[in-house]
Formats: structure tokens, sequence, C-alpha cells
């Protein structure tokens, strides 16, 4: 197996709005950390190439997708960009800024250094790789989907109207589903060096404590520890696993005005913890404490003669009813496997964790499987998660652009897509 590794850095120079939370305005008042595109070509038995990407943004909407593979000069299909899905950097998802506005100047500086950075890669010599996966109990994160009951405080104030009832509010819930390991595929080279690291956590970078700044929030802390430890010219891939659903667990703490002191008070009224900053660097720590000794830890990979690809796209899985992103969305889904003994599958879609007991549990054997493939910019709830409600089933349409409904037997379909790939 060959492979080649590039970082490219797509911090903004200029002002942009940043996406993530659709009450945020204006642009960004400095830079935390830079913002970066990890990407990786493994040849083909073909001779063609396929490239996995990793783009700190909050999503790579279709439109951006199709003008970097222009760009590179190589077929849409071939490319297999994965959102870190941070919540501070700007957006390269034009198709949903009800999140963030898009910055057109700034989608243009993206499209052009990736599409630079995979023509070099094209070009470029490879080197022999091998692979070898790893994973390692990583209790840092929680599901938010809390099955209470709940009072609308916000429309009992603006309208006046009282409603009450059982709900699933979007609050930590340590009952619900979540993916507890952290899994990563190490790609190393002929003298053992680790060329590239492929990891993933299954949880939402959605809580750097400094919302007007940007930042590749907890992935961002992480690549800067791995490489570090293990060399600057190392490769840094962080993919968000089944994430639509889980979050930091975050620490008890004080509230920090009398805003956040009467929400808390209120009866009836659940709601999402936050970050102080000394409390989010203490988590971001121990992340990546673990995901060092995780790196390290790892078995020698395996020889193996090629990197296996395939791609597919499913039936419909939402019909719109003038929708502004587009009327109906099925879901695109691409597999690598890095030899026998690995591999990554990736699906367009935030992926709810409530997905991990529905689909077969080989698919996260010896594997990584992500959400946040470029593409339509969606939850994707299971059957369930649909008839329970909440932001994933039904919460996040309007923020989204999305007017429509989600089909019947979504559980069927996806099983049934990732199945021919798995052929």
């Amino acid at each position: 197996m060959h492979a080649q590794f590039a970082t490219v850095d797509i911090t903004p120079t200029q002002p942009a709005p940043l996406a993530g939370y659709a009450a945020r305005q204006g642009n960004f008042t400095t830079v935390e950390a830079p913002l970066e595109a990890n990407l990786a070509a493994f040849p083909l038995p073909d001779g063609t190439c396929v490239f996995l990407g990793s783009v700190d943004t909050l999503f790579v909407g279709p439109s951006l997708s199709d003008r970097i593979a222009d760009a590179a000069g190589v077929a849409q299909e071939r490319l297999v960009l994965v959102s870190t899905h941070t919540h501070n950097a700007p957006s390269l998802a034009p198709e949903v800024p009800t999140l963030g506005l898009h910055d057109p100047s700034y989608g243009d500086m993206v499209v052009r250094r990736l599409g630079e950075a995979v023509r070099r890669l094209i070009d470029g010599p490879k080197e022999a790789v091998s692979a070898a996966y790893v994973q390692c109990a990583a209790p840092f994160n929680v599901n938010r989907r809390r099955p209470a009951w709940m009072l609308d405080y916000g429309t009992l104030r603006r309208k006046r109207r009282f409603r009450f009832g059982k709900g699933v509010a979007m609050a930590p819930f340590d009952r619900g589903v979540v993916d507890p390991l952290l899994r990563c595929i190490i790609l190393r080279g002929e003298n053992g060096t680790i060329r590239g690291v492929l990891w993933s956590y299954a949880c939402h970078p959605a809580f750097f404590p400094f919302r007007d700044r940007v930042s590749p929030d907890f992935p961002g802390s992480v690549r800067a520890h791995l490489r570090r430890r293990f060399g600057d010219g190392c490769a840094i891939l962080y993919v968000p696993g089944f994430a639509g659903s889980a979050i930091p667990r975050i620490p008890f703490a004080l509230p920090r005005s009398a805003g956040e002191c009467l929400a808390r008070l209120l009866p009836f009224n659940p709601g999402l913890p936050s970050f102080t900053p000394a409390s989010y660097g203490e988590w971001v720590e121990r992340l990546c404490a673990t995901a060092a000794a995780c790196v390290h830890d790892a078995p020698a990979g395996d020889e193996a003669p090629a990197v296996t690809f395939a791609r597919t796209r499913s039936p419909d899985i939402f019909i719109g009813q003038g929708s502004t992103s587009g009327s109906d969305v099925p879901l695109d889904m691409a597999r690598l496997d890095f030899g026998p003994s690995c591999g990554l599958v990736a699906i367009t879609g935030e992926m709810v964790g409530e997905w991990m007991p529905v689909l077969p549990k080989s698919l996260f054997e010896q594997r990584i499987a992500t959400g946040y493939l470029a593409g339509p910019c969606l939850y994707v709830p299971t059957d369930a998660v649909v008839r329970q409600g909440g932001y994933e089933g039904d919460g996040f349409r309007s923020r989204f652009g999305l007017d429509g409904r989600f089909v019947d037997g979504m559980d069927r379909i996806v099983n049934s897509t990732l199945g021919t790939i798995f052929q």
C-alpha cells in the first residue's frame, strides 16, 4: 500500500462570519488557532487515486466539494472530504446560510488551495505505508437527547401561550447511546515513522468557550499535541464519527451570569452546560493524553497490496416540500479499506449515535465509521429518533433550511445501502 500526505493552511486572513450558531452575528474577532485541511492520497489498483481529506469547517457543502474536484482535475467521486465540524470556522456550505453566511472570497481561497494540494499529490511520489487499527476507552462524551417534561418559556414570553409536555430536551443524558471509544488508524512509513493518523471521537466540537474566535476546537488541540509527540511532518486527519447526538461531558460550574442563573432555576427547563476556559482546557488535556497514548500503543501495521475503495448513493431519505437547499435528499457513502484489518466508512449528514445499535456490529469492528462526508447538510436520525422528535429528529429543519419529512423505513434504507459497498 502506498500513500502521500499534505497539510493545507485554510486559516482566514480577512474578516468573515463563523458557521455553527444561528444566533451568532458579525465577523470573527481574532484567530485563536489555525485551521487546516489534512489530505492523504492512496493509489488504487486501476491506476487512479482516491483522496481522503479532513477539513476544519462545520460542513463541506456539495457546491464546494464539486468546485474543489474541478480545481484539482479529479472526479468528485474520488474525493472523500469529511468536515471536522468545528463551530468556530467560516462556512464552506453556502447551502445552509442560516448557520453562518458563506464568504465567497474565503470559499475561493479554500477551493484554490485544496485544488493545488490535490494536484501536487497526484504528481508527487508515493511512499510505502502500513496500516494498523487501535482503539481505547475515552469516557469524556455523553448523549444529549434527554427525555424530559418541558415548559416552553420562549413561547410563554413572546406569545403568552402555555406549552407544556414531555419531549426530548437537548441536555446531557447518561443513559443515551454514545460511542465511548477513541478510534485510530495509524499509517507508518517503511522505517516505522508515523506518517499519518486518522482518528475519530464521537463528540460535537461546539463548546469552545470563545464563540467569536477562529478555532478548530478540540480536533486542533489533539492535532497539535500528536505532532509534538510524533513529528511535525505527521498528517493528522480527524473525523467526528457518529457525533450527531454526542457532546463533551462538561463538568459542573457555577452560573456566570444572572441570565444563566435564572435559566438553571426555572423548573422544567433542561439545557446544555457550557465550559469555562479552565474546564475546557482540562477536558482537552485529558483527550490529548488519551489520543497520544492510543497512538503510541498501536501495533505494527499490516502490509497491504493496495487500498480498496467503493462509493454509492442511497435512495432519498428526506422528501422536500419547497426546501431551500434542494428538494429530495439521498445519502452518499464511501468505503476505504486499508488492507484486511482496518478501514473507514463515511456517510453524508450528521449521523446520530443512536445508529450504533441499529447497524451491523461489524461496521464498528477494526473500522472508523463517520458522518459529515461532503454533501447535503442535515441530521440523519434513525426511525426511533424521528418518532421521538427532539432537535435531531425534527427541530433542526428550519435552521438547516429544510422543509419536508423523512421517509418511513430509514433504518432499512441505510442498512441496505451500506450492504452494497460491502459486497
